[in-house]
């Protein structure tokens, strides 16, 4: 049978399944108002976060009887803070007033934070809730941390925004508390919530916007047209030569265009070049060159331009080593 929620939305039931025991029933009701605030504050919309949370509440309540109950802590919040609304922020996210340093950080990092102030989890809990480890969730968790003008960590803007968290969780009000129960026992129960079957009227009402934006469409593409046309025309007449001919040549007697006379060139001669001041072979003899007894003899030549090589050689580096012998069948 479907009967209809508090919202208006029908409320299909799952498979039957056994009543769920009074420790689960007693785990939740302990987790809903801290599960609710952090929801919230991760994802910046209450109603956003509470999607996240009836999901969250479904999923534990299928899992919770295959885990010890010392396991139900870190498995309801990792099971919260994956669901997809709680890892990137929604379209009408906001933080205002005193919660306003939740908007910085990066989705990853805000919800370490929240782990820890509003899930109330330590740090080893909250770190096994994300799926990371210790030094990777303290990352995080000084990368959210309120920062003051000169970058710092602010311990006063840290404890600010702690009390304003706890504030937050003992403010809500008693519809918000019923809302959370709701969604509570239809997670015991074993229900989640149908959106609404849009009606046919709804859909005929959404046609004539359509049509008028492909008006206005079609008409911003005619006048698009028009003023290339417009343009293009104006180029053409502005580039179009004139029909009496060009300034500064006069037309010959058959009306031919007459040319330009050759314009002149000057051409001067260089003068002659400067005897050199100094000639090689006038400065210095050949047996006078620094190098010319190297130069005289071939073979020191050949071994001072190997002289790196061969004393290298002789350190040690050229002996010559063992190549080791592949066995051909364990190639093979």
């Amino acid at each position: 049978m479907i009967g209809s929620s508090a919202t208006g939305f029908a409320m299909a039931p799952t498979p039957a399944s056994d009543p769920p025991p009074a420790a689960l029933a007693a785990f939740l009701r302990g987790c809903e108002r801290r599960g609710a605030v952090f929801a919230a504050l991760q994802c910046g919309d209450p109603d956003r976060g509470d999607v996240a949370l009836a999901a969250a509440l479904r999923a534990f309540r299928a899992k919770a009887a295959a885990l010890p109950m010392a396991d139900w802590p870190v498995r309801f919040w990792s099971l919260l803070a994956a669901t997809p609304q709680l890892r990137a922020d929604g379209a009408h996210a906001h933080w205002s007033g005193s919660l306003a340093a939740l908007a910085a950080p990066a989705p990853a990092d805000r919800a370490a934070l929240l782990l820890r102030l509003a899930g109330g989890l330590q740090e080893a809990e909250a770190a096994e809730a994300l799926g990371i480890d210790g030094p990777a969730y303290r990352d995080a968790l000084a990368r959210a941390c309120p920062r003051d003008a000169a970058g710092q960590p602010d311990a006063a803007g840290w404890r600010a925004l702690a009390e304003a968290i706890q504030q937050h969780l003992r403010d809500l009000s008693p519809d918000r508390l019923a809302t959370l129960a709701r969604l509570r026992e239809d997670a015991l129960a074993g229900t989640r919530t149908v959106p609404p079957v849009a009606k046919p009227a709804a859909l005929a009402v959404t046609a004539p916007p359509r049509r008028r934006r492909w008006h206005w469409s079609l008409l911003a593409v005619l006048l698009l047209l028009a003023a290339a046309a417009a343009g293009w025309w104006w180029w053409d007449r502005q580039g179009a030569p004139p029909p009496s001919g060009t300034a500064g040549a006069p037309a010959g007697g058959d009306g031919a265009l007459a040319l330009p006379p050759d314009p002149v060139i000057a051409v001067a001669e260089l003068p002659a070049a400067d005897a050199p001041a100094v000639r090689s072979d006038a400065a210095m003899a050949p047996h006078e060159h620094a190098d010319f007894a190297l130069l005289a003899d071939a073979d020191e030549e050949t071994l001072a331009r190997e002289a790196d090589f061969l004393a290298w050689y002789v350190a040690g580096a050229g002996t010559p080593q063992t190549p080791a012998v592949e066995d051909d069948d364990a190639a093979r």
